[in-house]
């Protein structure tokens, strides 16, 4: 499955490279993710996650087609893009203290050095973001 994490921002931010590769993040059990945030006390990754309605439309129509009731989706969500650094630096800090948390977890470093990269530069920019799963 090419599952991944990315970051979505609400709006453009002129030079900003916004690719971020998000796989080896996506595969770490969520059983291992919700343990090492409750350790660490910051939000988890996967509380900023939001999507465009419809685009969540999209991506499910086939199943809502067989619904007798369509369901509806949430408005879009944004976040501070200085409380998601707040996340992504404590998780890989405490990554890089202590080997093995994860499998792949130089993949996991990686990702989540490039989420670093893009939140910066949207923080500076007071541009808000979530994360989006890409299936």
């Amino acid at each position: 499955m090419s599952l991944a994490w990315y970051i979505s921002a609400e709006r453009e931010v002129e030079g900003l490279d916004m690719f971020v590769n998000g796989k080896a993040i996506a595969h770490v059990p969520e059983t291992r993710m919700n343990a090492v945030f409750k350790a660490l006390g910051v939000t988890h990754l996967m509380e900023y996650f939001g999507a465009d309605p419809d685009e969540m439309s999209d991506m499910f129509g086939e199943f809502d087609d067989q619904a007798n009731d369509a369901p509806s989706y949430p408005d879009e969500e944004w976040f501070s893009a200085a409380d998601g650094l707040v996340s992504v630096r404590a998780l890989a800090d405490y990554l890089r203290k202590n080997p093995g948390t994860f499998e792949r977890q130089e993949g996991v470093l990686e990702d989540l050095v490039e989420y670093e990269r893009v939140l910066s530069v949207l923080s500076k920019n007071n541009v808000r973001w979530h994360l989006a799963i890409d299936i």
